[in-house]
């Protein structure tokens, strides 16, 4: 993990809304199959780019029409051609992709996905142009349900409102390389039951933390600055 910010580098037009370090090597199938996964077993979609990363869900041996957010690791085509078999071997074991599959978006070890037909199984609808005028629903932290009900809106002038689960905030946001998504959130002050102020404080900190949005019409991901799932919302206006 020591390496990958420096690695996811630069923003890259992923076919999405993308902001923040995007993936490196953008290039390739816009779907992956699963492949090298024994029948009856499973490849774990991860909240980061490891194998120590949190399980968010799982995609089956024969999974299909997964589709590809971005790789980052492995060799570059100039390296690989020049790679002996083990080195290429080597290589694949450092690949990670973020995907999306069955409206979930995170992280899957390369070495088990190659190119697949366009069956798209994310079922997220087309990439968004802007995120301005669009109002989310809190679904997960990275995969745990939250406590209580949240959501956030993204206005036209980059201002954005919102609730924790308890009180309203406002601030402002910014789509760009290498910088923090939304500035200081200013929010009321309630007390609330313990599940929603635990739900608030979490939502918080994921925003805070944020530096990647990847957002698709029913779905949107927020990502800190080492690549790692913080937080997943599903649309709730109308598109």
């Amino acid at each position: 993990m020591s390496n990958l910010k420096g690695t996811l580098a630069a923003a890259v037009c992923l076919g999405f809304l993308v902001n923040g370090p995007a993936m490196a090597e953008a290039a390739g199938p816009d779907f992956f199959s699963v492949s090298g996964v024994a029948e009856g077993s499973v490849l774990n979609l991860r909240a980061a780019p490891s194998v120590s990363g949190p399980v968010i869900a799982t995609i089956p041996s024969d999974g299909v029409g997964i589709a590809n957010l971005g790789c980052i690791g492995g060799l570059s085509l100039a390296d690989w051609e020049t790679a002996t078999e083990t080195e290429r071997e080597a290589g694949r074991k450092t690949r990670w992709c973020r995907i999306g599959y069955d409206r979930t978006i995170g992280w899957a070890a390369g070495w088990f996905l190659i190119e697949g037909a366009n069956e798209d199984q994310f079922r997220a609808g087309g990439g968004l142009a802007t995120i301005a005028g669009s109002e989310w629903s809190l679904r997960d932290f990275a995969g745990e349900s939250p406590g209580a009900e949240a959501w956030i809106a993204f206005k036209p002038d980059n201002a954005v409102t919102g609730n924790g689960g308890c009180n309203a905030f406002n601030g402002r946001y910014e789509l760009s390389v290498d910088a923090p998504v939304f500035s200081p959130l200013a929010t009321t002050r309630k007390m609330c039951p313990e599940a929603q102020m635990e739900t608030e404080t979490r939502l918080l900190q994921a925003l805070g933390a944020a530096q990647q949005l990847v957002s698709y019409h029913l779905l949107m991901a927020v990502f800190d600055d080492e690549g790692t799932l913080l937080a997943t919302f599903a649309r709730r206006d109308a598109d």
